[in-house]
């Protein structure tokens, strides 16, 4: 089936008009999701007619930068049509040729009592978006029909250390799996100065709420949903609410595909139903998902060594930063070598003892990120270890006429000191090459010397020197 899309100018400002065939179309693709979930409803529709309050550019709040355009243009949103409604003329009469509601960067406390309630009503069996941003701040919802409450990372516009995580279950909002049509980069997420780094987040165990995405930062570091949904009459499965935190300046960020934009179109697409759920109605259970496994940035926060080393060496990693985060170094077959805790510049600190690893080889080492017990990101590195110390396999020393020489042989490449009298040269740091002998010579005033030997990792040798 084919449709015809235009845009049209009038008193609201742009819109973009599509048959609602295209809309359909759209929903059956993001309905798709693994493991045969098929969003918050099996039957229903999505979004058409989205009605945003209070517009395309809602007014900066004071101390704040303002959030960009929502992009009613992206070819992503292509299949809806946008009005604007300003906060004022928000009512129950005005929302009725709309499915969809907007809340586009706005305190929910700036709606009159009357506007809120109308939200609320539609909310029943319509579709209310809260597109919230570090703009806002904090915010309470105590009076919207599933009430909740935010916390706020604040307007930081540089990495702030996030984690994610995506539920499982019945998430039709977010996933980590590629192949999934509601597909989030976690990378990208947690790496934007924006997305999750700016973070509102709706508190967690809200009742009645599923997350869909969780997150924690360095201003959040107990964590929050930073998506959740929930029905607008949960007893009857009607109607659809979706909080998103997601910072709405990562709608500016350049970048194909934009994430942000991704995630509006995902919450666009999904389904929600008008009339009861005659499988439960009218008893049905709130939403649920289950636990998902969580994403952290890790990079080490110093150069890892390149030579050899012996005894206990550091080896520290820059990670996320989250309540309940902790970190385990790991060897080849698993063995924990060294555990560490975040200290307050946000680095995890691994003590090596290595002589727990294998002497004379490259040792493969695992360096994983925990959040609550589950594995969030990890590092594979290698340390090569010598705890053996330079061998002697030959030495002697002599008195001849106006001379006393010693000879050695080394069972490995090593670096030689040998320290005695004032005044008689002596070699200081010499190379000498593996089983390979040796002999040096010095003036028969000398009686007694020390040699010392430091192999390549700097385990040393030394032996007392004694000529007759």
């Amino acid at each position: 089936m084919g449709y015809l899309g235009f845009q049209m100018k009038g008193g609201n400002g742009v819109r973009i008009l599509v048959a609602a065939a295209a809309a359909v179309v759209l929903s059956g693709v993001l309905l798709q999701a693994p493991g045969g979930s098929r969003g918050a409803v099996r039957a229903g529709q999505a979004s058409v007619n989205v009605a945003v309050v209070p517009g395309f550019r809602p007014a900066t709040y004071p101390g704040y930068t303002g959030v960009p355009a929502l992009p009613v243009s992206a070819s992503q949103l292509a299949a809806y049509h946008f009005t604007e409604v300003p906060a004022g003329a928000v009512t129950a009469t005005k929302l009725q040729s709309f499915d969809t509601v907007l809340l586009y960067g706005l305190r929910w406390g700036d709606l009159s009592a009357s506007a809120r309630a109308a939200i609320n009503t539609f909310a029943a069996t319509g579709k209310v978006l809260i597109w919230d941003s570090d703009d806002t701040g904090a915010q309470n919802y105590s009076t919207f029909v599933h009430p909740f409450a935010t916390d706020a990372s604040g307007e930081n516009g540089r990495p702030n250390d996030s984690v994610v995580s995506f539920p499982g279950g019945n998430n039709f909002l977010a996933s980590a799996d590629p192949s999934s049509p509601y597909y989030l980069d976690p990378n990208q997420l947690v790496s934007d100065r924006n997305m999750i780094n700016d973070m509102n987040a709706m508190k967690t165990g809200t009742p009645g709420w599923a997350p869909a995405i969780v997150a924690a930062n360095k201003n959040v570091p107990q964590g929050g949903w930073a998506v959740a949904w929930t029905y607008g009459d949960i007893a009857k499965h009607t109607g659809l609410a979706v909080y998103s935190g997601v910072d709405a300046d990562a709608f500016s960020t350049a970048g194909s595909p934009n994430y942000a934009v991704k995630e509006l179109a995902i919450q666009l697409g999904a389904s929600f139903r008008r009339s009861p759920d005659t499988g439960c109605a009218p008893s049905c259970k709130p939403p649920a998902t289950t636990g998902g496994r969580p994403y952290a940035s890790c990079a080490f926060a110093k150069r890892l060594p390149r030579g050899w080393v012996h005894r206990k060496v550091s080896v520290l990693l820059r990670t996320s930063t989250a309540s309940g985060l902790s970190g385990k170094l790991l060897s080849a077959n698993g063995k924990t070598l060294a555990s560490a805790k975040q200290n307050q510049a946000g680095i995890l600190r691994f003590a090596v003892q290595t002589k727990r690893l294998r002497s004379n080889r490259a040792n493969r080492l695992l360096a994983a990120v925990y959040l609550n017990g589950q594995q969030a990101c990890s590092k594979t590195f290698r340390l090569r270890v010598d705890n053996v110390r330079p061998r002697l396999l030959s030495l002697g020393t002599a008195r001849g006429g106006s001379r006393v020489s010693l000879t050695l042989r080394l069972s490995e490449r090593s670096r030689i000191t040998i320290n005695g009298r004032r005044g008689v040269k002596w070699p200081h740091g010499k190379m000498l090459a593996g089983h390979h002998r040796f002999t040096f010579r010095f003036p028969a005033s000398v009686h007694a010397g020390r040699l010392v030997v430091v192999d390549r990792a700097g385990n040393r040798l030394v032996r007392q020197l004694h000529w007759g």
